[in-house]
């Protein structure tokens, strides 16, 4: 009986000790948990209200809104947005911080102490309590100005609170300066008794777990410092867990022990030696399920003991473990497939390597950028998979956590301009650090830029020659008209009219490409005789023609039937085909004009007696911003002329083409649609 009630002793007192460590383990454990899922549901409600700034920025309809000044709009339309994101309120500024316009619940300030608000979220504290805001600037869609700033915010209060905590299934409180100012809890005091373990938080701006008590109640807490702001007020988040119910379940597993020695005590000295031998060949069977399971092969049925019950009782305790650990296993096998599935269906590559810098894995995504496939570049040098031509690639890796643009040659010699971001894991089967690299393909954007500035700049040459000769001209007159001769006069009056076509048809291919890119290009038909429209911009550009000798051949119909089109817009096809046509013709040259039927449609063809266009150039002839060079200081222009000819024709119905003329030159031709209605 002694030895029974040591050994009983022996096994209870530690075994409590293990049921309440472990109990109390798994309590730090989920307030652990609770900690990196409010954290990470504050941030995904940062990053919702970052989006939605975004967004509210950069809506079409806000901003002429703001270039108008009406503050009447300006604020329906805030009350209408602020309604449909479910914000608190919403403030809009101009260049100079003035507040034009707010809805809501927070009192944003009159006027901003700084009038250029970035995307990073931050705390504002008003008379009505504490709300999370963020800000973007605005700017005008066409010519990139800044026209203010915009706030989004919402209230940081106990509807917010018991949101959260509906959310991630923990009780939370906010506390500033170490009053609550919104909580789930009930009766929770306004203030906390120790404020002092927020401040060593907010101190070392991480999170701080303890033990505190509210009301007549018992919680584990941890105290979250909100870092959208480095300034005051100092505020942080409280996330706690009631332990009560831990300490009950410590007293009952206590009492249970307790209970469980005395009756094993007086009942194990009387059947001891019983069930001695009746165990003895069930606990074997048991042993070696139990010893399957550790060398994770799992038996499809855990042996049932049915003459003993305890032992029976157990075996069905190991059958139910067992079944929960290969569902467990098939879970984490799915979500592992799915995981890498994933990563490996994302468009960015991800690549990993080890301290040595050789690599150990390899997405789909890196492969479609770097040329390398999978099982070439495992096990390679990071250097060598990155192609950084005369440089070291650990010298333009990122710091963990940081962005970084690159150009890498690939593995078929293309050269890739790439935005690297990086971070550093510790995968599960190891314990060395390894450096996660993910890669996004930023070519397209980088020509885009390329592009732009390539625009701005031919732009501006074309904009200034006239305006010069326009300027130059002006001058001559204003100076000179009493001693210039007629002749003298209408040429400088020739060369003004050259120089304002010159503009008008730069302008209109602007206003048109805009309109094509903002999708409001539209045509407006009506009967039209090609013939006249045809003569019009031959006139236009007669003065273009004179001034290089040229002279221009028109063979048309005597009859031909009418268009359904936009006899305006046709003209501004003319106009731009005949220029170019003279522009890239040599000085007295003759530019030939045909018109002719065939069939259902109408073929207008305009051909020049330039050096022509190479077969390979054609196909992206009538793109935006493409040109043919040519040294000569003539052939400076954007590249938007062709393309408003294709979006005009191909708007009416048509087709636009370009062949090589026989004898050399080029023959730039389009087709319409012809009507029933026949004119001469």
């Amino acid at each position: 009986m002694i030895l029974v009630v040591i050994t009983a002793i022996a096994i209870g007192a530690p075994a409590y000790w293990i049921i309440s460590t472990e109990l109390d383990q798994q309590a730090w454990a989920r307030i652990d948990d609770a900690q990196h899922v409010v954290e990470v549901s504050m941030e995904a409600e940062r990053a919702r209200l970052d989006n939605v700034a975004l967004l509210a920025a950069q809506r079409p309809s806000l901003k002429p809104i703001i270039q108008r000044g009406d503050m009447v709009a300006l604020s329906d339309y805030l009350q209408t947005f602020q309604a449909d994101l479910l914000l608190d309120a919403m403030a809009v500024y101009d260049l100079s911080g003035n507040l034009l316009a707010q809805k809501g619940t927070i009192a944003f300030e009159p006027i901003m102490s700084s009038p250029t608000p970035d995307s990073s979220s931050t705390l504002w504290h008003d008379a009505a309590g504490l709300a999370l805001v963020t800000g973007r600037p605005v700017y005008d869609t066409l010519s990139e100005d800044l026209l203010g700033h915009i706030l989004v915010g919402i209230r940081l209060d106990d509807r917010f609170v018991h949101r959260m905590a509906i959310e991630t299934g923990f009780d939370q409180s906010i506390l500033m300066d170490g009053v609550r100012i919104a909580t789930s809890l009930e009766n929770a005091p306004p203030r906390t008794s120790d404020w002092s373990k927020g401040e060593q938080a907010l101190a070392a701006k991480a999170a701080l777990k303890t033990e505190q008590t509210l009301g007549d109640q018992r919680y584990y807490s941890a105290l979250i410092p909100l870092q959208f702001s480095q300034e005051p007020p100092r505020v942080v988040l409280e996330v706690v867990m009631p332990i009560d119910n831990l300490i009950a379940a410590q007293r009952r597993a206590l009492l249970t022990l307790g209970l469980s020695a005395l009756v094993v005590s007086v009942i194990g000295s009387l059947l001891g030696s019983f069930y001695a031998t009746r165990l003895s060949s069930p606990i074997r069977q048991l042993t070696l399920a139990a010893r399957q399971i550790a060398q994770d092969e799992l038996p499809v049925k855990m042996p049932l003991a049915a003459k003993v019950t305890e032992v029976a009782a157990l075996a069905q305790v190991l059958n139910d473990s067992r079944t929960t650990i290969r569902r467990t296993l098939e879970e984490l096998s799915r979500a592992k497939i799915w995981t890498e599935t994933v990563i490996q269906s994302m468009a960015e590559g991800v690549i990993t390597f080890d301290a040595a810098r050789r690599i150990t894995f390899f997405s789909r995504g890196a492969e479609q950028i770097t040329g390398w496939t999978s099982d070439e570049a495992r096990e390679q040098i990071i250097d060598t998979v990155l192609n950084l031509p005369g440089h070291d690639a650990a010298q333009f890796i990122p710091a963990p956590g940081g962005k970084r643009e690159i150009q890498i040659v690939t593995r078929d010699h293309r050269r890739k301009t790439l935005e690297v971001t990086s971070a550093e894991l510790i995968p599960p089967e190891g314990d060395t650090v390894q450096s996660v690299l993910v890669l996004r393909d930023i070519t397209d954007q980088e020509t885009g830029r390329r592009l732009h500035s390539y625009f701005l700049g031919n732009i501006t040459h074309e904009f200034r020659t006239p305006i010069s000769g326009l300027k130059a001209s002006i001058e001559l007159l204003l100076e000179e008209v009493d001693y210039l001769s007629l002749d003298e006069i209408h040429e400088l009056l020739n060369s003004i009219h050259l120089s304002v076509s010159g503009l008008q048809a730069l302008v209109d291919n602007l206003l048109e490409s805009v309109s094509i890119e903002a999708g409001q290009f539209s045509i407006h038909r009506r009967a039209v005789n090609l013939n006249q429209v045809i003569a019009n911009a031959i006139r236009m550009v007669q003065p273009l023609l004179d001034r290089r000798s040229q002279r221009l051949s028109l063979t048309e119909p005597l009859q031909l039937s009418s268009v359904q089109a936009d006899a305006t817009r046709l003209t501004q096809v003319m106009i731009n085909l005949l220029a170019n046509a003279s522009k890239y013709s040599p000085p007295q040259a003759v530019i030939d004009v045909d018109l002719e039927e065939t069939g259902d449609m109408v073929r207008v063809c305009v051909a020049d007696r330039g050096k022509g266009i190479p077969a390979e150039a054609r196909a992206n002839l009538f793109s935006r911003f493409v040109r043919l060079t040519d040294d000569t200081a003539e052939q400076h222009g954007i590249g938007l002329g062709l393309s408003v000819v294709k979006a005009i024709i191909e708007g009416h119905g048509g087709q636009v083409g370009v062949d090589e003329r026989a004898g050399g030159g080029s023959v730039f031709w389009f087709t319409l649609p012809l009507d029933s209605t026949t004119v001469t």
